[in-house]
């Protein structure tokens, strides 16, 4: 099988309501635009609500796809790093299953990708995003905390848009500790500290389908607050400790 140019990753954990319409939007969205060979693969894990049978039956939109099946679940950053590693692309581009952040930012990957980016990522206007005041400080705060402590410069990190080269994102996915919604920053700091440049690419125009919370632990923002800071001092300990130094995780194809 020739090697992809382009590998999207959706992870997807119970996106029945949704999974059938967006892969559809994606497939139409492609149609469209010329990146070369693209692979399309949705990693689910345990959905009672049948997310992987919907996702496969729209297999004979793409050239190349597969449903990846990731066992019991345990949390996105694991569902991305098999997304990862089961990839063939020469890039990789893992995004939301609601597909919050516009398609049409694929172009600015595709800009970037030209230019000879190896990590990218889409940043939000995080103050626009949340509703009411409470949850708009706290995410500021929260970004804030993490640029002093291990990011600086990086006004969003937990956006889940991002692309990588095939060789940086085995070389970074293989030193990740966190699986469950921390992973975002962890991965982008083990990149620094892998000496890799980050090129973000702005998306003022992203938008939650689902009006969901857009904390990352259970329905609490307080909780997800919390639970951010912890993961943030937890890395900031890694680096100190020599963590990411070397990889500590090895991965076997699900599909050879």
């Amino acid at each position: 099988m020739t090697q992809p140019d382009l590998t999207i990753i959706i992870p997807a954990y119970m996106e029945a309501a949704g999974i059938a319409d967006d892969l559809e939007r994606l497939h139409d969205f492609l149609k469209t635009r010329d990146y070369g060979k693209v692979e399309v693969l949705v990693v689910v894990p345990e959905s009672p609500d049948g997310t992987a049978k919907i996702a496969e039956s729209k297999a004979k939109l793409f050239e190349q796809f597969r449903v990846v099946n990731a066992g019991p679940r345990v949390g996105k950053g694991r569902d991305v790093r098999l997304g990862i590693f089961e990839a063939r692309g020469k890039y990789r581009v893992f995004m939301d299953a609601d597909l919050a952040t516009p398609l049409e930012h694929l172009d600015d990957v595709q800009t970037a990708i030209k230019n000879g980016a190896q990590v990218i990522i889409a940043t939000r206007n995080l103050w626009s995003i949340h509703k009411g005041l409470l949850r708009k400080m706290m995410s500021k705060f929260g970004n804030v905390f993490i640029q002093l402590l291990i990011l600086p410069g990086i006004k969003d990190t937990q956006c889940g848009f991002k692309a990588f080269e095939a060789e940086a994102a085995e070389e970074i996915f293989s030193r990740q500790t966190m699986l469950g919604w921390s992973f975002d920053a962890e991965i982008l700091k083990i990149a620094r500290l892998r000496k890799y440049k980050i090129v973000a690419v702005e998306a003022p125009d992203w938008h939650d389908p689902k009006k969901a919370n857009m904390g990352l632990v259970g329905d609490s923002p307080a909780k997800a607050a919390i639970q951010t800071l912890l993961d943030t001092i937890k890395i900031r300990l890694n680096v100190w400790a020599g963590v990411y130094r070397k990889p500590s995780y090895t991965h076997k194809r699900i599909y050879s």
